[in-house]
């Protein structure tokens, strides 16, 4: 009886942490944007805040309401602002700040939500018109139906560049979840996003996204693999702006014993290319835009509630428009406390 016990605690700890992470495009997004989708999506699908080291969460409390706050460095070693496709080809330091509340229903029930707000501030030693201060909002709401869930997240988000508003974002996505065996989630999302840009109307723009995700759990929750694709259709204000995308990517979690901590370390790879619709009058063709970032982030716990987060990743950008052709370095050490 023990350990059919034991083993049913063992599947459901499985399902409760892939259910929270099922959000998480492995793709992500290669790019450097002001306001990426990968990250911030999966978080406000878990109904919590984005950190700049979520891996504070891992020893997870049962409060209905957490508070989250995020201190950290960055070195980049290309600056950009990949929406406006404008890179300065030099390197910057940045500090980083983040500060976060989540509200998550406690009841074990069927019908299960959570609500999301945070705050982040990336702010340059030397670019300053690079500065970027984000406000993020974001829900979701999910449904056990048995051998799958079905559920919705929204976030809207606005963001400044250089303390001038810059980008108003906000995306829904509904989405099917479930366990198949012991070793294997799957997640299907449909995206629709919506960008205003408050300057730069042309560049004002409406999304349609799918994507596909696959948890493979080859040592329970110490090691995980995640697999990822994500297929893209832009309609931009300029017709020049439309494109066809897609991203994939793999996603290595560990878990392993350093003295009496338990470190995480993931290493991501991801690939994203873009096909555009109508030549660039400055380039004189079609657009095509090919990324690849590799990264290494781990995960260092200080105490009952704070975490060191220690990152670098590398990307490379190929396209035939040269503002958008260059390659970056950014590492990063951050420290996020949980409330």
């Amino acid at each position: 009886m023990r350990a059919r016990n034991n083993e049913m605690t063992g599947r459901f700890a499985i399902l409760v942490v892939a259910a929270s992470l099922c959000a998480v495009p492995a793709v992500g997004s290669a790019q450097g944007e002001v306001i990426g989708d990968g990250g911030g999506a999966s978080e406000a699908a878990a109904g919590r805040p984005p950190s700049p080291a979520s891996g504070a969460a891992s020893g997870d409390s049962a409060d209905a309401v957490s508070f989250e706050v995020g201190a950290g460095l960055e070195y980049d070693s290309n600056v950009a602002v990949l929406e406006l496709d404008a890179s300065t080809g030099a390197g910057d330091a940045a500090a980083l700040l983040e500060l976060g509340v989540a509200y998550d229903r406690p009841d074990d029930t069927k019908l299960d939500f959570g609500l999301g707000y945070n705050f982040s501030e990336t702010a340059h030693e030397d670019f300053s018109a690079f500065d970027v201060r984000i406000h993020r909002g974001s829900g979701n709401v999910s449904y056990d139906l048995g051998r799958f869930d079905i559920g919705a997240t929204l976030q809207h988000a606005d963001a400044e560049l250089d303390s001038t508003e810059f980008l108003a974002l906000t995306q829904l996505s509904p989405y099917l979840s479930g366990l198949v065996g012991r070793r294997l989630f799957l997640r299907f999302a449909y995206l629709d996003s919506d960008k205003d840009f408050a300057d730069n109307p042309a560049r004002d723009a409406t999304a349609s996204s799918f994507s596909s995700d696959a948890y493979v759990f080859i040592d329970g929750l110490k090691t995980y693999l995640v697999f990822g694709h994500r297929y893209d259709d832009e309609d931009a204000g300029f017709d020049e702006l439309d494109y066809t995308g897609q991203r994939y990517g793999v996603q290595l979690s560990q878990r392993f014993g350093a003295g009496a901590r338990e470190i995480t370390l993931k290493t991501h790879l991801r690939a994203e290319s873009r096909d555009y619709r109508v030549v660039t009058p400055s380039i004189g063709e079609l657009r095509r835009d090919d990324r690849l970032e590799l990264g290494v982030v781990a995960e260092i716990p200080v105490g009952q509630r704070v975490v060191t987060r220690i990152g670098i990743r590398r990307a490379d950008n190929e396209s035939n428009l040269p503002s958008v052709d260059f390659a970056e370095t950014v590492a990063s050490v951050a420290f996020s406390a949980k409330l």
